[in-house]
């Protein structure tokens, strides 16, 4: 059914019933399960599904991300990281045919799903479109955490890097061992291969990259498992694109640095763990390399420039 008319009939039932917050309600009783993004999410995560060990929130975060066209292609999620937090924002496609009831149900969705998998870690929430006391009041009641005002719509939440970083190599230790060599977001990239056949290899080594970048090392022999393919056969495809792996690493890490050190405000080691290098010195000697001076000159630079 065409998005207008799937907005039409839901702002005609609010009416009927006189509910202003029809999205968010309807949304809470959804069977989550048997959705389709969910169904793909626990795909992509159930190696790990026997295992007691808490699943690091920057991964199940990136997976949500990567498979939110699932939910609904009339509004565009973005995934932002700042300092000990993760913001997930909730843009319309179509601003002109976009209600108040699409966007909740969408964001109540995403907040379930990360719930689900991850417990415990939403912040707060801001709201683009609802502004009186009673109704700030209202979506507090339903996500249980402070709610406010904003001019973007977004879902915050806790992402300590440090500790997230502990724990995501001790889980990777141990999955080592119990799952042998299989790399444990091959799902991923298997449904990727069919969800999205079209992309060139450059493409999915991008995707790839930036999903375990900050889980585990973002080497050619993880992504070459994660993609299902060998190590030769990749470098061969992205040969034959004009490109090559460490081109296409440095590039991500290049992009994303600017980014963390600027937009984002990040500190240095924070950032050195978001690009997947274990420790701020290795962070620093790799990037003073590249850059030919240190992060925090670079940052400083930056700021200046701006």
């Amino acid at each position: 059914m065409p998005v207008a008319e799937v907005v039409k009939e839901v702002n005609a039932l609010s009416s009927v019933l006189q509910d202003s917050h029809l999205g968010l309600n309807l949304n809470m009783l959804v069977e989550i399960e048997s959705l389709p993004i969910y169904k793909a999410i626990n795909e992509c995560l159930k190696p790990f599904s026997h295992m007691t060990n808490e699943l690091p929130f920057l991964l199940v975060s990136r997976i949500v991300f990567r498979f939110f066209f699932l939910l609904t292609q009339s509004i565009e999620l973005k995934l932002n990281t700042e300092r000990g937090l993760i913001r997930f924002e909730f843009i319309s496609n179509a601003p002109e045919s976009m209600n108040k009831n699409q966007m909740d149900g969408a964001m109540v969705l995403v907040h379930r799903i990360l719930e689900d998998f991850s417990p415990g870690m939403l912040n707060r929430v801001c709201v683009a479109y609802r502004h009186s006391d009673y109704e700030l009041e209202y979506y507090q009641s339903v996500f249980g955490v402070f709610v406010e005002s904003a001019d973007t719509t977004s879902l915050i939440y806790n992402l300590d890097c440090h500790d997230h970083y502990k724990k995501a190599a001790s889980l990777l230790i141990k999955s080592e061992e119990e799952l042998g060599r299989k790399f444990f977001i091959n799902p991923l990239f298997n449904m990727l291969s069919t969800q999205f056949s079209g992309l060139s290899y450059k493409e999915r080594c991008e995707i790839a990259i930036t999903t375990i970048m900050g889980i585990t090392p973002p080497t050619r022999d993880h992504v070459a498992d994660a993609m299902s393919i060998s190590v030769s056969t990749l470098q061969r495809r992205l040969k034959e694109e004009g490109t090559s792996f460490q081109r296409i690493l440095e590039e991500t890490r290049r992009q994303l640095a600017e980014l963390y050190l600027t937009e984002k405000q990040l500190s240095t080691t924070d950032v050195a763990y978001l690009l997947g290098y274990k420790s701020h010195s290795q962070f620093f000697k790799a990037f003073k390399a590249c850059f030919g001076i240190t992060p925090k000159a670079y940052q400083t630079s930056l700021i200046n420039r701006t």
